[in-house]
């Protein structure tokens, strides 16, 4: 059995994935970087993104896919409390999306998982420390 991981912690820590998901989801991928810590490491989507400037140089490009539509759906959120500002994390992500004019097929573009690592800073707020996508099914 893991450690439990306090109820504040946990709604700090849902609360973080949820808003990268609904910021990259709903026009505003720009502001995700803002979620990372400075020494953040991004893996698996594209290229290794190390460090928060190379994160904020890739939202910038996707919040710049104006004709891209997403929803990022999540479950199964699992943590474990490494220490009490560092916590290690999995979400199932299944992934819609569509580029250009006109409606999507609903089918999901895949099936992957985040294995996440979550710091607390000094000023109390979670962040993602490090966060790998591996794809699991489509892609």
């Amino acid at each position: 059995m893991t450690p439990p991981v306090d109820p504040g912690t946990r709604q700090a820590i849902e609360q973080l994935v949820a808003e990268h998901a609904w910021l990259i989801d709903h026009g505003q991928a720009d502001r995700v970087a803002a979620l990372f810590t400075e020494d953040a490491r991004l893996l698996g989507i594209g290229p290794d993104k190390i460090g928060q400037a190379a994160i904020r140089a890739w939202t910038a490009e996707r919040a710049a896919m104006t004709g891209r539509r997403s929803r990022h759906v999540q479950s199964n959120l699992r943590l474990v409390a490494v220490s009490p500002n560092e916590c290690r994390g999995t979400v199932v992500l299944t992934l819609y999306r569509h580029d250009g004019p006109g409606k999507a097929d609903p089918a999901p573009l895949m099936v992957a998982e985040y294995d996440d690592t979550y710091r607390k800073g000094a000023d109390d707020v979670w962040r993602f420390a490090e966060r790998r996508l591996s794809v699991l099914f489509g892609g």
